[in-house]
């Protein structure tokens, strides 16, 4: 019974807001629960992570959050401090513009790809995201229904090492994702998931990848100018 995968509750905390870890093998859940939280943006930048507040976090001992947090910082996801806590790294504007750029061009690709092979059930559950999301007030809540619908898109592809690279991006692109929806509002990401979704329906794949890239360009413009903006930005130009 150890082994199996029990439910999970959600808690609130200022700087990460994760899920508690009730029963499980907690090792690889604690890095998947992680890994998920700083994806969709529910870890803020320049946040540090000591290992028992997120154990606390997590309802888990600390060896298991030791250990994700290692891979995490293997992965470039999170940096080591010299506390010997971790913390979540601030992007500089040149590092989020190569980011963005390899975002566009393998989720297009992938993107084209999945269009090509998603199922009817896998279609019906994007709309169902879709419409879920257009209910949704709660930031972080829409932000992790947001990281479901693309990778269930993505996941459709079939090619499980473009999908891996693009999971990495999301790692050190996610915690920006915030800024963009403050700016952006719920409405614009859903114009293009909409768009999307109809290109999807008519089995158009060139559409359906110019939605996703064009639903990653304004995203980025506006986090790119928000980097731009901040002091140590404009001192380092």
């Amino acid at each position: 019974m150890g082994d199996d995968i029990m439910k999970v509750r959600s808690i609130a905390n200022p700087d990460f807001q994760v899920s508690k870890l009730e029963r499980e093998t907690l090792h690889d859940r604690a890095y998947l629960e992680l890994k998920k939280a700083i994806m969709s943006g529910a870890i803020r930048p320049g946040a540090t992570i000591t290992i028992r507040a997120m154990a606390t976090a997590l309802g888990t001992s600390p060896m298991p959050v030791r250990e994700a947090l290692r891979r995490l910082v293997a992965e470039r996801a999170l940096e080591m401090l010299p506390t010997r806590s971790v913390t979540l790294p601030l992007m500089t504007a040149e590092r989020f513009d190569e980011i963005s750029r390899l975002r566009i061009a393998l989720e297009g690709l992938v993107t084209e790809a999945g269009a090509q092979h998603l199922s009817r059930d896998a279609l019906r559950h994007l709309q169902t995201a879709h419409a879920e999301m257009n209910r949704m007030k709660n930031v972080g809540e829409y932000l992790a229904k947001n990281q479901e619908f693309h990778f269930t898109l993505y996941q459709a592809a079939g090619m499980p090492v473009a999908l891996q690279m693009i999971e990495s991006l999301w790692l050190q692109a996610g915690p920006l994702l915030n800024l963009a929806i403050g700016e952006y509002g719920f409405e614009g990401a859903q114009d293009h998931h909409r768009e999307l979704l109809d290109h999807l329906a008519k089995h158009n794949v060139k559409g359906a990848r110019g939605a996703i890239e064009a639903d990653i360009t304004d995203a980025a413009r506006i986090i790119r100018a928000y980097l731009a903006s901040r002091p140590e930005a404009a001192a380092a130009s």
